[in-house]
């Protein structure tokens, strides 16, 4: 290149597509529960929510302490609202702000499959780091 000029590299840009899961670690087995979604919202997480009470049901559960973290999406009305509603089975206890050592999904989980499936990896479709995401969360 001259001077001044500058090499032009071709990229897809930022059209690159999020998937989002909502884990929640199975406590004391260890094991984890979640769901993916292509955003991240409030119905997204009560849907989360609803999975996680089908898994109470089938267990005959009698309480379920969540420990979640103060993401937008866990204080919103609807959530609020979904939440109160499940007051029989669910019991939600909030973390600190800013506190992701205190949370063992981000600690045991989400730093791994960051580091393991996402990071420096360029999948071809969508579906494919889809697959990839819940066949990791599923078989560890």
């Amino acid at each position: 290149m001259k001077r001044g000029e500058q090499q032009k590299i071709k990229h897809k840009g930022n059209k690159n597509k999020k998937i989002n899961a909502f884990i929640t670690l199975l406590y004391p087995c260890n094991r984890i529960k979640f769901t993916t979604s292509k955003t991240r919202n409030s119905i997204d997480f009560i849907n989360h929510l609803k999975s996680i009470k089908g898994y109470v049901i089938k267990r005959s559960i009698k309480r379920f302490l969540l420990v979640i973290d103060n993401a937008s999406f866990h204080h919103s009305k609807k959530t609020k609202r979904f939440i109160e509603k499940q007051s029989c089975w669910l019991t939600v206890i909030f973390l600190p702000t800013r506190s992701p050592y205190l949370n063992p999904v981000e600690t045991k989980v989400n730093r791994n499959l960051k580091k393991d499936v996402c990071g420096n990896y360029n999948y071809e479709t969508e579906d494919d780091l889809l697959f990839t995401v819940r066949q990791y969360l599923t078989y560890g």
